[in-house]
């Protein structure tokens, strides 16, 4: 099936919102929540898998149960344009210790670490092996994390 070409009704949008508040929400349970049968859950599951539209079931973690409770986001930068031809990439950054998760992006910075730590001294760590790799960095700690949200339709730009 074409990714590009994939329609979603409001069942399908219920469906992916309880997938994503629990992947392991069993189908009986979401054909109760939604209308249908387990078997026609599966079904409509199974087309949004083959059609690219949920690509990974995964587990979240909560770093602070791992003593990691220090949490923040870490724009790399460069720092000399001469420089800029040697590839900095996220494979590099994410072995990084304490690296947790990382984007390439576009814009002003090359990159963004998400970095979950135990102290402020293992984050001053985490960042000098970032500016020993030739990076400006800048640091965002984060307060509140609230998860990836649900599925929501997109509103039209007016």
């Amino acid at each position: 099936m074409d990714k590009d070409k994939i329609t979603l009704d409001n069942t399908d949008r219920r469906i992916l919102t309880i997938l994503q508040e629990n992947a392991r929400t069993p189908f009986t349970e979401i054909g109760r929540a939604v209308g249908l049968t387990s078997p026609a859950v599966k079904e409509r599951v199974v087309r949004m898998e083959q059609a690219g539209l949920i690509k990974a079931y995964r587990t979240e973690i909560d770093y602070t149960l791992l003593g990691r409770q220090l949490r923040a986001l870490v724009m790399l930068k460069v720092k000399s344009y001469d420089r800029i031809s040697e590839r900095h990439d996220v494979s590099m950054v994410s072995k990084i210790g304490g690296v947790v998760r990382a984007w390439d992006v576009t814009g002003d910075v090359e990159c963004i670490a998400d970095v979950a730590v135990p102290t402020m001294k293992e984050l001053d760590g985490v960042l000098a092996k970032f500016a020993a790799h030739g990076f400006a960095t800048t640091t965002y700690l984060v307060l509140n994390d609230t998860g990836e949200l649900p599925a929501r339709p997109q509103e039209s730009a007016k």
